[in-house]
């Protein structure tokens, strides 16, 4: 019992800590953007404020890590190096954070991100600076997607639109736009499998509510996948989904 009760006092300093952690970064980031965008070509800007984030995510991993609050392993990303050109990272959803792993792990990511969260005050510094795309109005994050893409850029895009409902089992049913944009851009679409032994900020979980256990992660970079010519959005965006449902139902729901 006094085990429990230190661990979770525990957790709640790791939470304080990493509150913090976001509340300074997140003001240097906007700091960052208001300094350098009015100064730096944008593609100078953008670059620059790719790595920082990157940088500041990779950062927040490292003291989670030292904290002990989680294990990740990545599978198959060495196959990114050299590859270039643009592309779109395409992950499944189950945790809140996912993103944070991704950006991380991936250089150079533009991320298609829920309009709400580009006013977020501990994201939007970083998001604007790296030149993040909000997913409304939808017909803007299209061409604007379209556009990235053709022009070489790699966009982080999670085609379940939302984190993964638990009555959808693996997956939620895939946001059509993740097939317009691979058809109309002809970019590959890298499938990224994450596993997780945890529901922590899953859909539905509090930010402030801590982890009953230690979080494993497993989180697996597929086979890019191109469209032909005469395949349809639509049929695109399934056949995806298809390759995601495989991948998952191949291994145990819990990471190792």
């Amino acid at each position: 019992m006094l085990m429990k009760l230190l661990h979770r006092l525990w957790l709640g300093c790791v939470l304080v800590v990493s509150m913090a952690y976001w509340a300074v970064g997140g003001l240097l980031l906007v700091l960052a953007g208001l300094v350098l965008s009015p100064v730096l070509p944008v593609e100078k800007s953008r670059a620059l404020g790719q790595s920082l984030l990157q940088e500041t995510f990779d950062g927040f991993l490292r003291l989670l890590r030292l904290c002990g609050v989680f294990e990740c392993e990545f599978r198959g990303f060495e196959a990114l190096e050299g590859v270039t050109g643009g592309l779109i990272i395409a992950p499944n959803h189950p945790a809140l954070w996912d993103a944070v792993f991704v950006i991380a792990k991936v250089r150079g990511l533009r991320c298609i991100l829920k309009a709400s969260l580009m006013h977020n005050p501990f994201l939007r510094g970083g998001a604007k600076l790296a030149g993040f795309i909000p997913n409304k109005p939808a017909h803007k994050m299209l061409q604007h997607s379209i556009e990235a893409l053709r022009q070489g850029d790699r966009l982080l895009f999670f085609p379940e639109g939302t984190r993964t409902r638990k009555q959808e089992n693996a997956v939620n049913r895939f946001q059509g736009g993740i097939g317009i944009i691979a058809t109309q851009s002809s970019a590959p679409v890298w499938p990224v499998f994450i596993e997780t032994n945890s529901d922590y900020l899953c859909k539905g979980w509090p930010l402030w509510r801590l982890p009953d256990r230690k979080i494993k992660l497993r989180i697996t970079l597929g086979e890019p996948l191109a469209s032909p010519p005469d395949e349809s959005a639509a049929d695109f965006t399934e056949r995806l989904r298809a390759v995601c449902l495989a991948a998952l139902s191949k291994e145990p729901k819990t990471a190792a």
